[in-house]
């Protein structure tokens, strides 16, 4: 019990230990709502979505469930398999406000912005508009979360997981995620079936926008990062600085080597398992 006790501290202290945690929260949230936007957009172009999106609206709508509640579903699944691995430091705040906040988002973005596109006439200039914004809108987001870095958002921990125990490159620990999700996806909805026939309008929800979300977003967050975003918190970018505490990458990959017997009251910005965390 008195382990179990230590252990729930530590998560609640890694939580809210950072500096600015108010504005880092606020701005987290904003993020979240910003990245529900840019998937709408991303959505309502008919070009395709990012992979772990197509996947929860492919498989959400043959379910014949809400697209916000399924993704919902599934990041809490997530986020339970990787507390239970111990990886508690990519849980944060701004996991649990991603796993809420960002299907739901999406969801009623879509509501607004779908009506006007379909009066409109729906054409390829305003789909490739529409898919434009999507982009930048998107990797914005993407940035301010990162960079507000109170958390990883759900399905990212995935990632970092895999590279954990396999020392498989985080890139291509992503590429593998990526590639199985479409694929769970085109299965359940039936657009693997589709595509084999040659039929390329079974496929849904995947196209040029899901290979572009691939490609691309990667070089436009990291520009956001640096440009952008690092400035709004006033971090540096360029090293994470220790203003973002615990959540740092490296931190979170390396939070379970601080000695066992480290009293977790003593977790802060200033204690020598902070010192630890920074070295490795």
């Amino acid at each position: 019990m008195k382990k179990f006790e230590k252990e729930a501290y530590g998560y609640i202290k890694d939580m809210f230990v950072q500096h600015n945690m108010v504005k880092r929260v606020v701005l987290t949230v904003l993020s979240i709502v910003v990245m529900g936007l840019g998937i709408a957009l991303f959505s309502v172009s008919g070009f395709g979505v990012d992979p772990f999106t197509s996947m929860n609206m492919n498989v959400s709508s043959t379910l014949g469930i809400g697209y916000g509640t399924y993704q919902l579903i599934v990041n809490a699944v997530i986020i339970v398999f990787v507390v239970i691995v111990a990886h508690r430091g990519l849980i944060g705040v701004g996991t649990l406000i991603n796993m809420v906040g960002v299907g739901y988002s999406c969801e009623l973005f879509e509501k607004i912005i779908e009506p006007s596109v379909k009066a409109s006439g729906d054409g390829l200039a305003l789909r490739i508009a529409l898919l434009a914004a999507g982009i930048v809108v998107l990797c914005f987001s993407c940035s301010l979360f990162f960079v507000c870095n109170i958390g990883v958002g759900p399905y990212d921990s995935i990632g970092f997981m895999i590279n954990r125990a396999t020392n498989i490159p985080y890139k291509w620990a992503r590429v593998f995620t990526d590639v199985l999700v479409i694929l769970i996806g085109l299965i359940v909805s039936g657009g693997l079936t589709a595509l084999l026939k040659g039929d390329l309008f079974g496929v849904k929800n995947i196209g040029i926008g899901t290979v572009i979300t691939a490609f691309m977003m990667g070089p436009l967050v990291n520009f956001f990062s640096e440009k952008v975003t690092s400035k709004i918190l006033n971090v540096d970018y360029g090293r994470l600085s220790k203003d973002v505490a615990f959540f740092m990458i490296s931190g979170a990959m390396v939070k379970n080597k601080v000695p066992k017997d480290h009293n977790p009251k003593d977790l802060d910005i200033k204690s020598d398992a902070f010192t630890v965390i920074n070295k490795l």
